[in-house]
Parts: C-alpha cells; structure tokens; sequence
C-alpha cells in the first residue's frame, strides 16, 4: 500500500514565523485525508499545489483552536468553489453543533452534504 504524508503546520496554537497551525495531509492509494485544519490550511494546500476539491475525508482529533479553527473557511470555499460531492468530518463531541451554529448564523447553505462522525474519545476505531 502506496502512502504519503504532507506535514502542512505543526506549530501552537500562537502563530510563528515560518510556522503553520496544525494540519497534515495523509495520501493513501491516491485517495487524500486531510487530518486537522488549523488556520491557514488553504494557503498551505495552496502553496503544495493540492486541490482541496479533492478532499472527501477531513479528521479533527480534538477541539483546540489550532487544531479546527480553519475548518469553517475551508468548508465555505468548497462550497464557493462549486462542490456537490459529500465531505466526511470525522471528530470528537461538538464539531457537528459548531459547524452548524456557525452555518446558521451566517445564514450560508451549502451545495453539498456534510457527513459528521462523531466518535467518543477513547473510541480506537472509525469505519469509514
């Protein structure tokens, strides 16, 4: 099995010089994962030359600021970008209530499905 692994930030929750919030992009198979989305994820996709259309699979692995706090934009510029495929989130308790709280408030509906998957920490496996 063919994988790669795109450290896109790995840095605080403080912005750094040269350092980008946490996010990394994990390629199995050709099929992308894109696991954390801290601020800055799209320049950082940008700047690899990696589409996030091509994104299906998005993992937050907890609810720090550093660790989801780009998520919303990311989501917004999918829609805005003109996607209708489903996007699967996987993430603790929350992330549903924040996303929609957030989608509701800025009165945005989106041209696609989101698929939440929350799992109960501890939990060791997520079925795809």
């Amino acid at each position: 099995m063919s994988f790669s692994l795109q450290i896109l930030g790995s840095n605080a929750a403080i912005a750094a010089h040269h350092r980008h919030q946490t996010s990394q992009l994990l390629t199995m198979m050709q099929v992308p994962f894109l696991i954390d989305c801290g601020e800055g994820t799209q320049l950082r996709l940008k700047k690899f030359k990696i589409k996030s259309q091509r994104i299906d699979h998005i993992f937050i692995s907890h609810l720090h600021g550093d660790h989801y706090y780009g998520l919303m934009g990311l989501i917004s510029s999918m829609h805005l970008y003109g996607r209708r495929r489903e996007l699967n989130i996987y993430g603790p308790p929350g992330l549903k209530e924040i996303i929609a709280i957030q989608l509701k408030y800025s009165q945005s509906t989106l041209n696609y499905k989101i698929n939440f998957n929350e799992w109960t920490p501890g939990t060791k496996r997520i079925t795809l």
